[in-house]
């Protein structure tokens, strides 16, 4: 029903030994900040590349969405008729979703845990026929993002989407004023995090190049967007298809 709170929570467990400990919300700050500083940042090229991930996202099919942020792309998903499950560790960022989806009058599946720790077959179901990693990776230091990003892998079903919005790799064809540039334009917000949420502070990933030949994995698209529209390619969406048989 228009302009009732469908979005669901789940917060049972909480005080389980599965659940992650929660008592202090890092991204409680950020979470009021997080849409605008993105969009001024990027000048919308951000949200761009995250709505780029939803092409191929039909009607009807599941999606799994870690680190949804504020839900803008999860309630947009929804409102596409796609079965939306989100997981975050921010209790603040997930009650900016369930209002956001609220407001929109979609239906969300909300889930307050660790997105890397969720099993497949576990209630947060899968494997998924999309998975989306909007900007999801950036938190990490290398080791770790290498390790999750395996784990998201593991969650796209043979034949599904993995698809990856994030900073565009620096272009090796670029001058060299150019590629610092973009390294001062990704590092900035970059920090900024890092000072707020205790987020990683590492160079930009080439999810592209760190993933050519994967035999599970074949590169279908790669959409960039411009800094309002007229400045720099510097955001990136990655359209992987995951392919049948074992890594």
């Amino acid at each position: 029903m228009k302009g009732r709170s469908l979005a669901r929570a789940d917060t049972e467990g909480t005080r389980g030994a599965d659940h992650p400990r929660t008592t202090l919300d890092r991204y409680r700050l950020a979470a009021w900040i997080y849409d605008a500083a993105t969009a001024a940042w990027s000048g919308g090229a951000i949200w761009r590349t995250r709505a780029r991930c939803l092409d191929r996202a039909a009607p009807g099919s599941t999606l799994f969405l870690p680190g949804p942020g504020t839900g803008r792309l999860a309630v947009e998903a929804a409102r596409r008729g796609v079965q939306v499950t989100a997981v975050d560790r921010s209790p603040r960022m997930l009650a900016r979703c369930r209002r956001r989806a609220a407001r929109a009058g979609v239906q969300v599946d909300l889930r307050l845990g660790d997105a890397r720790e969720a099993p497949l077959g576990s209630p947060h179901g899968g494997p998924h026929d999309t998975v989306v990693l909007e900007h999801f990776l950036n938190v990490f230091p290398r080791p770790e993002m290498e390790r999750v990003r395996d784990r998201m892998i593991q969650q796209v079903r043979p034949g599904g989407i993995l698809a990856v919005a994030d900073f565009a790799p620096l272009d090796p064809q670029a001058s060299g004023l150019a590629r610092l540039a973009q390294r001062l334009h990704h590092v900035t917000p970059l920090g900024g995090c890092a000072l707020l949420t205790g987020n990683a502070m590492h160079p930009i990933y080439d999810h592209g190049l760190e993933l050519e030949g994967r035999p599970d994995l074949r590169l279908e698209a790669v959409h960039d967007e411009r800094s309002f529209g007229l400045g720099p390619a510097w955001f990136r969406c990655w359209v992987f298809r995951r392919l049948e048989g074992p890594r």
